[in-house]
C-alpha cells in the first residue's frame, strides 16, 4: 500500500494523471494506523511564503450534506476563514480547488467514508459522491478513498467516480485455517514482541501462545496490538514479570470472565473465530431503516495435540 500510494502521487507529478485507491476493511484492520505512518514519513513543510502539505489525512466525522464536507476539508487544508465567508456551495468549492494547488497537496487520503452512507438518504450520498467526482476532475489531485467494506457503495453510486477508481482493495483478515496464521500472524506477533520488549523475555509467536492471542481477539490486528501494548504498560507499572500470567492478568482487566480468558483456558477449551464474510450494508433494512450487516465467522478448536478443527462453519 505505501508502494501503490507513491505510485498514485508519482502519477500525477508526471503525468498529470489522477488515479484513485478505494481500500477498505473492518474495524482495527490497520486502514487508519497506514494512512498515519504515511503522513510522518510526507510531513507537511512550513517555508517562508507558504505551507507545503504533500499528503493530506482528513478522518471523515458525521457528514450530512456536501456544504459541511466542504467546510470542513477547508478547515483541514488550512483555509483562513475556517471554511466561512462564501455566499454558496459553489464559492466554498472554488476557494478549496484554489487551496489544494496553493498548498501543493499531492494525495488526499479520505478516512472513515462510511460515515457519508450510514443514516444518510441517497440523495446526501449521491450528491457527495457528484462533489469528489468533480473534486478529483478539477484538481486532478488522487484521491485514497478509506473505510469499511461498504464504502464501495460510496464509489459505486456514481459511473464517473466509479471510473476515476483504477485501484482497489480490501485488507484481508488473519485466517486460523490457512498459512497466513504461521506466515503472517505469527510474524506480526514476533515483530509487536520486539517492539515492546518481550523478545529474549516471552516468545509471543510461539505456536501455543500464538493460539492464545488469536482466540483473545479473533485474529483482529489493533486487538492484538492493544492487548500487547497494555500487557507491557501493566508489566512496568505493577512490576510484574513478563509471561502468561501477565496476560491473563489484562483480559481480567478488560472485564473477562476467567472462563472465557484464553491465557488461562487449556488449549483444548480454546474456540478461534476466523471472518470469512465481510460485514456489509443493508440499504432500506427493516421499515426502511438502514443498518450494518455484521461480519460472519467461522469457529475452530484446537485438539490436545494441537491440531486445528472446525466447530462451527459461520457462526
Amino acid at each position: 500500500m505505501i508502494s501503490l500510494f507513491d505510485t498514485l502521487r508519482n502519477k500525477k507529478k508526471q503525468y498529470d494523471i489522477a488515479s484513485c485507491l478505494l481500500l477498505t476493511g473492518e474495524s482495527g484492520s490497520g486502514k487508519t494506523e497506514l494512512a498515519k505512518y504515511y503522513l510522518k514519513k510526507n510531513p507537511t513543510v512550513e517555508f517562508d511564503d507558504r505551507t507545503h502539505i504533500p499528503v493530506l489525512h482528513f478522518e471523515l466525522k458525521s457528514i450530512s450534506t456536501p456544504l459541511e464536507f466542504l467546510r470542513l476539508l477547508l478547515i483541514a487544508v488550512g483555509d483562513p476563514q475556517q471554511g466561512l465567508g462564501a455566499r454558496n456551495q459553489s464559492e466554498l468549492y472554488a476557494r478549496l480547488v484554489t487551496l489544494i494547488k496553493v498548498t501543493g497537496i499531492e494525495l488526499l487520503i479520505l478516512d472513515e467514508i462510511q460515515v457519508i452512507i450510514e443514516r444518510r438518504s441517497a440523495k446526501v450520498v449521491t450528491g457527495i459522491a457528484d462533489l469528489f467526482k468533480d473534486l478529483i476532475k478539477d484538481t486532478k489531485i488522487p484521491i485514497v478513498f478509506m473505510g469499511m467494506p461498504w464504502s464501495k457503495y460510496l464509489v459505486d453510486s456514481n459511473q464517473q467516480l466509479k471510473r476515476r477508481i483504477a485501484y482497489r482493495y480490501m485488507i484481508p483478515p488473519y485466517r486460523i485455517s490457512q498459512k497466513t496464521f504461521s506466515d503472517d500472524y505469527r510474524r506480526l506477533l514476533k515483530m509487536l514482541a520486539n517492539a515492546y520488549g518481550f523478545t529474549g523475555v516471552m516468545e509471543l509467536h510461539e505456536f501455543s501462545i500464538a493460539l492464545r492471542f488469536f482466540s483473545a481477539t479473533n485474529g483482529n490486528l489493533s486487538s492484538t496490538v492493544n492487548l500487547i501494548r497494555d500487557a507491557s504498560i501493566m508489566s512496568k507499572e505493577e512490576d510484574k514479570a513478563r509471561d502468561q500470567s501477565l496476560f491473563s492478568d489484562v483480559i481480567t482487566s478488560y472485564g473477562i470472565e476467567d472462563e472465557f480468558n484464553a491465557f488461562i483456558l487449556p488449549l483444548e477449551k480454546l474456540e478461534l473465530r476466523e471472518l470469512i464474510i465481510h460485514s456489509d450494508w443493508h440499504f432500506g433494512y427493516k421499515a426502511n431503516k438502514n443498518s450494518i450487516i455484521d461480519a460472519e465467522y467461522a469457529t475452530y478448536g484446537v485438539t490436545t495435540n494441537r491440531k486445528i478443527y472446525t466447530i462451527d462453519g459461520v457462526a
